[in-house]
C-alpha cells in the first residue's frame, strides 16, 4: 500500500518547489556552480521518495538505487543511453561528465533519514494534502529541463548549434562582405557538407529504377553523374550557406564558423546568420554561458559589425 506521505512531506514539496525555481528561473538569470549544483540536490533527494511511493518494495534500496543511477548518469557510461535516447525521443537531453558533481550524493541522507524515522517524524508530514496533487507536476518537473537557450552544446565534439535568434544585419552588400573577408586574409567558402545534406533528396530526382530488375540480380538503379554533378552545383551555387575553418578573434580562435547570409529582406544590408561554431569539449553548462557572453558571440557580432 502506497504511504502518501512520502509525498506530503516538507521535504518532498520543498525540494520539489526548488527544483522547478532552479531550472525555470534562477539559472536563467544568476547561471553559475551553484545553481548547476542546485538541481542535482533538489532532484537526487526527490528521487527516492517517488521511487518509494511508486514501488514501496523498494524503500529499503530506493536511497542506494537513487546513488548509482546519478553515478551511472554522471559517468562516460551513460553516453551511450542518452544517444538512443535522444533518437528515439523528441525532446533531447544531454549532460556533461563532472565529477564534482556527485558531492551531491551526501544529501541522500536526507531521504535515507526520513524513511528510517518516518514513524517519529509528524512535524514535517502534511495530513490534508492527496499525493495525486503532487504525481503529475514531481514527474514533470523532473522529466523537464531549463527553458531551452539561444544555442545547443553538444558536450562530446565541442559543436555549439544556435537558433534563428543569434541573427543581425551587417549594412554591406554580400558581395562587399566577401571581399572584406578576402582582405582581411579570412578563407571564406560555400559550406558543401550542410549544402548537399539538406539537398540530398533532390539528387533522387536522377536517379531512374529499373522496375524490370526488382525480382532478379541485376542493377535495379541507373544513375545519371552528369545529371547528379549538374544539380549538385546548382545547389551549391544558389545557396547561402558558407563556412570558415578558423577565425582568431582578439587571443581567442573560433573553429568551423558555419553561417548563412543573404540580402536582408528590407535592402538595408545583408542578413548575416550564425549557425554554430566548435569550442571546447566537455564544458559545464555555466562555462559556455560565460564563453557565449564575454567572448564568441560578442565579438562575433563586433567584429562582423565592424566590416
Amino acid at each position: 500500500m502506497k504511504n502518501k506521505f512520502l509525498l506530503c512531506n516538507i521535504i518532498f514539496i520543498l525540494s520539489l518547489i526548488i527544483l522547478f525555481l532552479n531550472d525555470h528561473f534562477l539559472k536563467l538569470h544568476f547561471h553559475n556552480w551553484f545553481t548547476g549544483k542546485l538541481s542535482d540536490v533538489a532532484g537526487i533527494v526527490l528521487l527516492p521518495f517517488l521511487l518509494t511511493y511508486f514501488f514501496p518494495k523498494l524503500q529499503q534500496n530506493s536511497v542506494y538505487i537513487t546513488a548509482l543511477f546519478f553515478t551511472f548518469w554522471k559517468s562516460p557510461y551513460s553516453e551511450k543511453f542518452i544517444e538512443i535516447y535522444n533518437v528515439i525521443s523528441p525532446i533531447s537531453i544531454h549532460r556533461v561528465v563532472d565529477y564534482t558533481d556527485l558531492i551531491v550524493l551526501f544529501f541522500l541522507v536526507i531521504p535515507y533519514c526520513f524513511f528510517r524515522n518516518q514513524d517519529k517524524i509528524n512535524s514535517v508530514v502534511i495530513n490534508r494534502l492527496s499525493p495525486v496533487f503532487l504525481v503529475f507536476p514531481s514527474v514533470l518537473v523532473l522529466m523537464s529541463t531549463s527553458p531551452s537557450h539561444y544555442y545547443k552544446y553538444v558536450p562530446y565534439n565541442g559543436n555549439l548549434i544556435f537558433d534563428n535568434s543569434t541573427s543581425f544585419i551587417i549594412p554591406k552588400t554580400k558581395e562587399e562582405l566577401l571581399d572584406e573577408f578576402k582582405k582581411r586574409n579570412v578563407n571564406v567558402y560555400k559550406d558543401t557538407t550542410r549544402i548537399i545534406a539538406e539537398n540530398k533528396w533532390r539528387y533522387f530526382e536522377a536517379v531512374r529504377v529499373n522496375q524490370k530488375n526488382l525480382n532478379n540480380n541485376k542493377e535495379i538503379f541507373k544513375v545519371a553523374n552528369d545529371s547528379v554533378k549538374e544539380l549538385i552545383l546548382k545547389e551549391i551555387d544558389r545557396s547561402n550557406d558558407y563556412k570558415i575553418d578558423k577565425l582568431k578573434l582578439d587571443d581567442q580562435t573560433i573553429e568551423n564558423i558555419q553561417f548563412y547570409m543573404q540580402k536582408d529582406e528590407s535592402g538595408s544590408g545583408t542578413s548575416f546568420s550564425l549557425k554554430s561554431i566548435t569550442i571546447e569539449r566537455n564544458l559545464r553548462e555555466d562555462k559556455v554561458e560565460r564563453k557565449l557572453r564575454k567572448v564568441y558571440k560578442k565579438l562575433l557580432e563586433e567584429e562582423f559589425k565592424n566590416f
